[in-house]
């Protein structure tokens, strides 16, 4: 079965525009992202999804000079966009990545893989109970599933956010992965300035590594708490 890492991503952010290509030590937050995402031993491809919007012609640019696919579809109806990317590259299994979520950490994704393909189950995530921090969501949806949720789903709401339907519709079978601790007072997702900050109090804590996993941030906020304070 192959799995495609689909990162969603976009210019046009209304809070914090141009977040993606915000620059952390020289590196582009979508580079960080990418460089991260590639180590997953379960995906066999990653790409970018972005919309057809002339704000994100950077993106798309950028993102291939430094040798990953970009595609590019419907600004609103996300779930569309996703459909499209994986019928391109045949994936079977889809693992959903926002663009907004640098610090992704490839272990923790092979291990929500390896997870959804030993339950069997249409879709598999570690942020339906909120137990990890904001920033390390996760989703892996079997192609089938995300298929029959473009044929169905009819709202704005459930296109626009690509995956309700397939958790909401109780159509599908579902599985969930829960941290023994909660960590989800902890934010490392970046909608705003003072969310970007963190995320660069982060890198540049560990730098030049980048290859940091999200326990080594947990215990960086344990020790250092002052680094995280902003957001």
């Amino acid at each position: 079965m192959k799995v495609v890492a689909i990162v969603q991503a976009r210019m046009g952010s209304t809070r914090l525009p141009n977040k993606v290509m915000k620059k952390i030590n020289g590196i582009p937050l979508i580079k960080l992202l990418l460089s991260r995402l590639i180590r997953a031993k379960e995906v066999q491809e990653v790409v970018v999804a972005t919309s057809w919007d002339e704000k994100n012609k950077v993106l798309v640019d950028f993102v291939n000079s430094i040798g990953f696919d970009c595609e590019q579809g419907s600004e609103e109806d996300v779930l569309d966009r996703y459909i499209k990317v994986a019928e391109k590259y045949s994936a079977d299994i889809v693992v959903r990545i926002t663009g907004d979520c640098p610090l992704v950490d490839p272990n923790l994704v092979d291990a929500c893989i390896r997870n959804f393909k030993d339950l069997r189950v249409d879709y598999y995530s570690n942020n339906h109970s909120e137990t990890f921090p904001d920033g390390m969501d996760i989703e892996v949806i079997s192609f089938s599933a995300l298929r029959q949720a473009s044929i169905k789903a009819t709202s704005k709401y459930d296109r626009e956010h690509c995956t309700p339907f397939v958790r909401e519709s109780g159509t599908f079978v579902l599985g969930e992965m829960k941290s023994e601790i909660d960590y989800s007072d902890m934010r490392w997702t970046v909608d705003e300035q003072k969310d970007f900050e963190v995320i660069e109090n982060i890198f540049n804590h560990f730098a030049p590594d980048i290859f940091f996993s999200w326990l080594d941030v947990c215990e960086l906020n344990k020790s250092n708490p002052a680094l995280f304070l902003a957001n």
